[in-house]
């Protein structure tokens, strides 16, 4: 049987912040994470990059941890930038609409210059 596991880690960059997860931000499992970003510093010019190259699923649990921090981060005029490269993964993104709420990047380069300018969602965060 597969043990379930999931990672995190932080990468302070010059002007913004790298989150990178590894594993199932599935129900269950993302307690311990959720209360990190809780107690994140928002000490950051630009904002997140949250990376999901290495998520293997996400479920509506996942997604609510995403759009609390994202409110948390908000407050303080901060931009979220999601990397997301597998096709499994983005399609959950789309059939959750929280495309339409984030800009989703192919790489961190991308992700990069999206936090740096003035990305308008079909949805706002408010709306979601």
């Amino acid at each position: 049987m597969n043990q379930k596991k999931i990672a995190m880690n932080i990468d302070t960059k010059a002007d913004y912040i790298v989150i990178a997860f590894t594993g199932d931000l599935e129900y269950g499992m993302i307690e311990e994470i959720k209360s990190e970003l809780q107690t994140l510093s928002l000490d950051t010019k630009h904002g997140y990059i949250i990376d999901m190259q290495r998520v293997t699923n996400i479920d509506s649990t996942g997604f609510g941890m995403i759009v609390n921090f994202a409110k948390k981060v908000s407050v303080k005029d901060k931009k979220i930038a999601i990397i997301v490269v597998d096709d499994f993964i983005r399609n959950l993104f789309a059939i959750s609409q929280v495309d339409k709420v984030f800009p989703i990047a192919e790489s961190e380069e991308q992700a990069r210059k999206i936090i740096k300018e003035d990305w308008l969602g079909e949805l706002s965060l408010n709306d979601y």
